[in-house]
């Protein structure tokens, strides 16, 4: 970086003997500018140092606004700073903007004088600036600012005051960059919340809204499947099942928008498992074999949404299966907890997917294909509605075109 056509002196026997102490102090800035993440304070905190490192009366930062073309002061110390935050200063026709423009440090030993002060800032807050040092802010090669430094206490600003600002200049450019950074993803992060609340809110809503609709068809549908004539029979009970299989979208719709952090208001009784689990394999496919343990299999829980958790399970194994290929249900009780096994002989999970597939709107097909009905969500209903029963969900398979097992376990409930 050129130095301007009035350098810096030299720097004198007295600066030479205060440069170990200078060296320590820009050692604390990085350390400290490394710490700092809200860009207010980081842009006070380098102004407040750049006074400490060049032992001078003030100092102060510029941003570069592209869209108005100007300098803006964005912080700066003593009681003028405050003033100065938001005044504009242009960049043609200022030290500032000459250092910026030219990428250069600025040297102005005598600033009364020189025509490119801009003098409005003194004006306006009091301060007379006597002599300035001014340097680039430069983020991956582009410009985006100034740092300046006024009224050296030690006399004149010499050439190792302009070394030192040019360090802290470094610094300050890449903490900036970072914080700017910092800020952009904090506001994508609250702004991803605020798109998952509204999605939350609209399932909640429309799954409150279909439900009263979709009971009457349902109802109606059943009453018509056994009034009507037997040559109207089929279409009656397609009806219902059309109705039933909505009912369970609903029900989906509505544990999904639970499942961050409401999941602990889904409703809770003593249910047969064994009554679940053959209800489950009856709607998702004929030809699931199903083994099952005597006895109810009691559990804590809410029969329907268990059996939706089933369902979303046992179809997931129809639908990833070729048509035809067996699809197990075996369930067994070991030590207080019952646990259902749906193994099937399909595509199979590679060991990085165990876990993803449990995650909303994850399809191991290709997405663009959409050869599968559904949501996408039933696995992430399912684990919801096992976590919140106290039970435990996970896939296990040897490797892709291996097919795959999926293990539920729940607590037994008590004896009544």
């Amino acid at each position: 970086m050129a130095l301007t056509e009035t350098p810096p002196p030299a720097q004198t026997a007295e600066a030479a003997d205060a440069q170990p102490a200078r060296l320590r102090r820009l050692l604390d800035v990085s350390v400290a500018l490394n710490a700092l993440g809200d860009i207010d304070r980081l842009l006070d905190y380098i102004a407040q140092a750049t006074t400490e490192v060049l032992r001078c009366q003030a100092a102060s930062i510029l941003l570069l606004d592209e869209a108005a073309g100007t300098l803006r002061f964005e912080a700066a110390t003593g009681a003028a700073g405050a003033m100065l935050r938001g005044t504009e200063v242009p960049i043609h026709g200022s030290l500032a903007g000459a250092a910026l423009h030219g990428n250069r440090i600025l040297h102005a030993a005598d600033a009364q004088a020189d025509a490119r002060r801009f003098r409005q800032s003194d004006q306006a807050t009091g301060f007379v600036t006597r002599s300035m040092l001014a340097v680039p802010m430069r983020i991956d090669g582009r410009p985006v600012g100034v740092l300046q430094a006024l009224n050296p206490h030690h006399g004149a600003f010499d050439r190792s005051d302009a070394e030192s600002l040019l360090i802290v200049a470094s610094q300050a450019a890449v903490a900036i960059r970072n914080a700017r950074h910092e800020a952009a993803l904090q506001s994508a992060h609250a702004r991803l919340a605020d798109l998952d609340r509204l999605k939350n809110n609209f399932m909640s809503i429309v799954s409150h809204e279909l439900r009263t609709p979709l009971t009457a068809v349902v109802g109606f549908g059943q009453i018509l499947a056994e009034e009507v004539r037997a040559d109207l029979y089929t279409h009656a009970e397609a009806v219902v099942r059309a109705g039933a299989r909505m009912m369970d979208v609903v029900e989906t719709l509505d544990v999904m928008a639970g499942v961050q952090g409401e999941v602990g208001l889904l409703p809770r009784a003593r249910a047969s498992l064994a009554d679940v689990l053959r209800d489950a394999a009856d709607q998702a496919a004929p030809g699931v074999r199903l083994a099952l343990p005597p006895g109810p299999l009691s559990v804590e829980g809410d029969a329907r949404r268990l059996r939706l958790a089933f369902s979303h399970l046992l179809q997931n194994a129809v639908q990833f299966s070729e048509p035809g290929a067996p699809v197990r249900l075996h369930a067994s009780v070991d030590q207080g907890t019952v646990g259902g096994a749906i193994t099937d002989q399909g595509r199979g999970l590679a060991e990085d997917q165990l876990e993803t597939i449990f995650e909303a709107y994850v399809q191991v097909a290709d997405p663009d294909r959409r050869d599968h009905e559904g949501l996408g969500v039933g696995l992430t209903v399912a684990r919801a509605v096992m976590l919140q029963y106290g039970g435990r969900l996970w896939a296990e398979s040897p490797g892709l075109g291996q097919g795959a097992t999926f293990h539920a376990h729940l607590p037994l409930a008590p004896p009544a």
